[in-house]
Parts: structure tokens; C-alpha cells; sequence
């Protein structure tokens, strides 16, 4: 299962877990997440992946 962490200052505020796991909706949903996370804790905001076993 791929999930991603929303990283703020050095900080894991949230983690997100798609639904789906085909790749091209999960890249949809990112996008889409992405906006989100970058409106709500501002630019310096990055998104890391990794994968739970």
C-alpha cells in the first residue's frame, strides 16, 4: 500500500492513504491533494510517498 506524508517544517502533520490502487488514480488524487494540502499549511508544504507493507 502506497500512502503519503505531508511534511511542514521537518514535521509529518497528516498522512494520506488513497483509495484506489491503480497508479493513474491514485496521480489524480495526489494532484488533486496536493492543492489542497499547499491551500491549508501554505507553499513550503512537500508530500512524501512510501510504501507499508
Amino acid at each position: 500500500m502506497i500512502v503519503y506524508d505531508i511534511v511542514l517544517n521537518g514535521e509529518i502533520k497528516e498522512t494520506i492513504k488513497p483509495r484506489k490502487n491503480r497508479l493513474k488514480e491514485i496521480y489524480a488524487y495526489m494532484q488533486e491533494q496536493t492543492k489542497l494540502m499547499q491551500a491549508k499549511y501554505g507553499e513550503n508544504v512537500r508530500i512524501k510517498g512510501r510504501m507499508i507493507y
